[in-house]
């Protein structure tokens, strides 16, 4: 199972997007391993509200219409899990890493998963793993 942050559907959604290239060539490396997608009910939020602001509105509602008629699974947070991811958030020494950062990191963990589609380095940091190719 692989985790994808907000930087990999940009990079995937944004020609102009410094990481266009990078992930496309990342995500047919997925399509051929046939790994499980996960991502959360925040990053999905935080890519439509970018899409809408930088791009247009219409890539927006064309990623939301992609991403629930996709295989890539949304978790939601619950009340149980605001705790860790309070947690999460006050142990991070960067200013850089947002809230959502750490509800990933925090779900990751709940379903095992160890890799990250994504270009920030902090997930490295907190000891999970980049995808790389």
């Amino acid at each position: 199972m692989i985790f994808v942050d907000s930087d990999a559907f940009l990079g995937l959604s944004v020609k102009k997007d410094a990481h266009f290239k990078k992930a496309w060539k990342l995500m047919e490396y997925l399509e051929e391993q046939e790994d499980q997608l996960v991502t959360s009910w925040q990053v999905v939020d935080e890519v439509t509200t970018k899409l809408s602001f930088y791009a247009a509105k219409k890539k927006a509602l064309d990623f939301l219409k992609w991403i629930f008629n996709s295989d890539v699974r949304i978790q939601y947070v619950d009340e149980k899990l605001i705790g860790k991811i309070i947690r999460q958030f006050k142990k991070q020494t960067s200013k850089r890493v947002s809230l959502t950062d750490c509800t990933n990191m925090v779900i990751a963990k709940k379903l095992g998963v160890k890799t990250f589609f994504s270009f920030d380095k902090h997930y490295e940091k907190n000891g999970f793993e980049l995808l790389k190719v």
